[in-house]
C-alpha cells in the first residue's frame, strides 16, 4: 500500500488534471438522477457520488455503484465537509485516505455546480489502474493480504501451541515428578518466552498488514515493528540468561557460567544494535516528515 501512494503522489498533477477535466467536460446541468448517473460512465474508479447545499445538507441520493441510497436525502455532511477548501477554480481534491465504510483508500474530489457541492470518491487502486500507472493492484493487495494473514495467524497458533506446550510441562512435573523443579521451570519458561516472542511478531503482522494498513508514505511503522519485536527477543533472551545463570549457580557446574557470559554478550550486543537503529530510523522518519 505504501508502493500504490507513492505512485500517486508521484503523479499527482497529472491524476488531478484527468479527474478535473473529465468532470468539466461532462457538464453537468442538472442533478436529476440521470445527469449524476453518468460520471459512473466517465470514471470507471467512482464509487460514490452524493450533492449537497451550500449549507452541506445532502440534497440527492448518495449513488453507489450499481444501486443509490435515497434515505440519505436530508443528512449533515458539514462534519465531512466544512474543512474542504475549494480551490479558485471552485474543486478540492483530498489526500489519500482509509474509507471507514470500505476499508479501502479512496480520494475525494468536490466541485461546485451552482450553488451545490457534488461530492466523489474514488477508489485509489481502481483509478491508478484506470490511468496505467499500476497494474493488477487490487488482485496483489488480495494475495498480499492473505498470505500476511496466513503468517500471522500461522504464528499465533504456534505461540499458543508453545504457551500450552509450558503449561503441560510444568503439569506433568507437578503429578509426575520425572524431572526436577528446576528443569521443568526452566523448560516452562522457555516456552513461555518463545510464545511471546512469536505471537508479538504474528500480532504486529496482522495489526500493519492485516488488520490496520499502513497508507503512511515513509517506513516509520514498519520500523516501529521491528524495534517492538527486538524488544521482545531481548527480553526473552534476557530471562533465559538470567535462569541459565541460576541453573549454574544451583547445579554448581561453575565451569558452564562462560555460556551465559556469552549470552549475556550477545544481549549487550542487541540492545546497542536496536539503540543504534532506533537512532537512525528516527532521524529519517523526521527527516521524510520534514520533507
Amino acid at each position: 500500500m505504501i508502493s500504490v501512494i507513492q505512485v500517486y503522489q508521484q503523479h499527482k498533477e497529472e491524476i488531478e488534471k484527468f479527474l478535473l477535466d473529465n468532470i468539466d467536460n461532462s457538464n453537468l446541468l442538472t442533478i436529476e438522477d440521470e445527469e449524476l448517473e453518468r460520471f459512473f460512465e466517465t470514471f470507471k474508479s467512482l464509487k460514490t457520488l452524493y450533492v449537497t447545499n451550500q449549507d452541506f445538507k445532502q440534497i440527492s441520493a448518495k449513488f453507489i455503484r450499481g444501486s443509490k441510497n435515497s434515505d440519505l436525502i436530508g443528512k449533515d455532511r458539514s462534519f465531512l465537509l466544512k474543512k474542504m477548501k475549494l480551490n479558485h477554480n471552485g474543486y478540492y481534491v483530498s489526500s489519500p485516505y482509509i474509507c471507514t465504510v470500505t476499508g479501502e483508500s479512496v480520494i475525494t474530489v468536490v466541485t461546485q455546480n451552482n450553488n451545490n457541492l457534488v461530492v466523489m470518491d474514488f477508489s485509489l487502486i481502481d483509478l491508478l489502474e484506470e490511468l496505467g500507472y499500476i497494474t493488477h493492484g487490487l488482485f496483489f493487495q488480495k494475495i498480499n493480504k492473505f498470505v500476511y494473514a496466513l503468517i500471522g495467524y500461522g504464528l499465533s497458533l504456534l505461540a499458543i501451541i508453545l504457551i500450552f506446550y509450558s503449561i503441560l510441562t510444568f503439569y506433568t512435573y507437578i503429578i509426575s515428578y520425572e524431572d526436577t523443579l528446576l528443569e521443568s521451570t526452566f523448560k516452562s519458561i522457555v516456552a513461555l518466552t518463545l510464545g511471546l516472542a512469536i505471537f508479538d511478531l504474528g500480532k504486529n503482522l496482522l495489526e500493519h498488514e492485516v488488520v490496520y494498513r499502513d497508507n503512511h508514505i515513509n517506513n516509520a511503522n514498519s520500523s516501529e515493528m521491528f524495534i517492538k519485536f527486538l524488544i521482545s527477543i531481548i527480553i526473552a533472551m534476557s530471562i533465559e540468561a538470567l535462569l541459565f545463570v541460576f541453573k549454574v549457580a544451583l547445579s554448581q557446574q561453575y565451569s558452564n557460567i562462560i555460556y551465559a557470559i556469552y549470552l549475556i554478550g550477545g544481549i549487550a550486543v542487541m540492545i546497542i544494535a536496536l539503540a543504534i537503529f532506533y537512532k537512525f530510523s528516527k532521524q529519517q522518519h523526521n527527516q521524510s516528515y520534514k520533507q
